[in-house]
């Protein structure tokens, strides 16, 4: 029965573990970079940037143009217009002095109507831009945006990769204090075990098996609180990871593994800093040749535009629309230039330029600004770093030392020759430098991403 019971609960323990989707960093960061949703608005930027390039280059190119118009007048317009067949009929009677002029009285008139009731007209047009300077600026300060919009993928991408591996790291440290806390319960209920026996036989008192259970239950409350902070730490990297929050993952990168492969030049990040490295400097290198392209532009206001256009209709205009006793299409043609010519516009372009070099100004500044700032970012990284590894050191050496005091205290302890008082001062200086311990891990693993973001190698994280 016990061996069916074992093997039904080593079933459930299986499936569990195949429900659990394994995530190493490297794994985490990808899958972020591929479900995260503010990637994937940075990448409809670029595609919006990429489709505002091809609307700018579009100005440029041909453009054709068909028309239908259909008007049918159901009263026609009509033109008062003075009688001018009679005056023709009668000079000819005058000049045979047939009549003379007094015989005539006021001018008459009478209305005329130049349409017909019908009247339809089919044309097409065209224009292509023969010269325009603003086009050719405008064109190719589009482009630049395009570039500048792709530089903000980068930067997005940056942002995910840092909170990612922020996050896992919180996992790591928290399993890691995990298992020490179970070897140290397993190491108490050992000790406690055995206390419980010498205690029965009268070799110890009553207080120093207390004391013992005490210590027990001190790092059962201690387990039960990191219980919930490894499960609020695991929400954190699937929120950040973009990870369903109601399916189960565990990570697979071992904390001290970690650790071991951070292996870093000292003199490298100071000498050799290289600032289009950092995405924040590219964006900004690009928003000023942006800034420049449109200064182009608007400079181009002062220059004329040239257009071709070429035209051809036909109209049809009929009392009867399906009559072929009247007349049928007429067409005509027209083919010329347009030009735009400026001459004052009351200062206008002179203020945009004006701005526009204000605009590149402050530009500039916060580049030069930036690039001070990352070279002293990287210095106080590095500095950090290199503290986190002295500390590191001296945090694993104490814990060594606090583990052979423990130890001896311990075997002091069962031999009869040492007092439960000093057990626990040895227990708790031990529990205090794991701690201190496991921080010490964290502050390295912390300082080597403030690192990698400050030379902007972090975006080598991905694959």
């Amino acid at each position: 029965m016990r061996q069916q019971l074992f093997i039904i609960l080593l079933l459930c323990w299986v499936k569990q573990i195949n429900s659990q989707e394994l995530f190493s960093l490297t794994k985490a960061i990808d899958y972020a970079l591929t479900h995260h949703k503010a990637l994937k608005v940075s990448e409809l930027e670029g595609e919006n940037a990429r489709w505002q390039y091809k609307e700018a280059l579009s100005m440029g190119m041909p453009i054709i143009k068909g028309n239908i118009n259909y008007t049918f007048y159901y009263k026609r317009p009509v033109q008062p217009t003075e009688d001018f067949l009679s005056p023709a009929i009668y000079g000819i009677l005058f000049q045979e002095q047939v009549i003379q002029p007094r015989d005539l009285g006021a001018p008459q008139t009478f209305e005329f109507s130049f349409v017909r009731k019908n009247d339809l007209s089919l044309s097409l047009s065209g224009e292509v831009l023969v010269f325009d300077g603003n086009f050719l600026k405008g064109l190719k300060a589009a482009k630049q945006f395009m570039s500048l919009a792709n530089k903000q993928i980068e930067l997005t991408q940056q942002d995910i990769i840092h909170n990612v591996t922020r996050a896992y790291q919180a996992v790591q440290v928290a399993e890691r204090n995990k298992r020490i806390i179970e070897n140290n319960i397993d190491n108490v209920s050992s000790a406690l075990s055995e206390a419980q026996i010498i205690y029965e036989n009268g070799f110890i008192e009553e207080l120093d098996v207390d004391r013992l259970k005490l210590s027990l239950e001190n790092l059962s409350i201690e387990m039960d609180k990191l219980l919930q902070v490894i499960d609020i730490s695991y929400a954190v990297l699937k929120y950040q990871m973009a990870h369903p929050l109601s399916q189960e993952i565990l990570i697979t990168d071992e904390l001290e593994n970690t650790v071991e492969k951070l292996i870093i030049d000292p003199q490298k990040f100071i000498k050799d800093i290289d600032h289009t490295n950092r995405p924040e400097h590219n964006i900004l290198m690009d928003a000023i040749a942006l800034d420049h392209a449109d200064l182009e532009r608007i400079k181009q206001g002062y220059i004329p535009s040239v257009s071709a256009v070429v035209g051809y209709g036909q109209s049809l205009q009929r009392d009867n629309l399906f009559s072929g006793n009247e007349a049928g299409f007429l067409g005509n043609g027209t083919i010329g230039l347009r030009a735009r010519i400026p001459i004052y516009d009351g200062g206008f372009t002179k203020s945009k330029i004006e701005q526009k070099k204000i605009e590149i100004e402050k530009r500039n500044i916060e580049l030069s600004e930036f690039d001070r700032g990352m070279k002293l970012q990287v210095i106080n990284a590095h500095g950090n770093f290199e503290n986190a590894k002295l500390s590191l050191e001296s945090s694993k050496r104490a814990l060594a030392l606090n583990e052979k005091i423990y130890t001896k205290t311990k075997i002091k302890y069962q031999e009869g020759v040492g007092s439960s008082v000093e057990l626990t001062q040895a227990e708790s200086s031990l529990y205090q430098s794991q701690a201190q311990y496991i921080n010490a891990l964290y502050d390295l693993l912390t300082s080597k991403t403030d690192l990698d973001i400050a030379t902007g190698d972090i975006l080598q994280y991905q694959n």
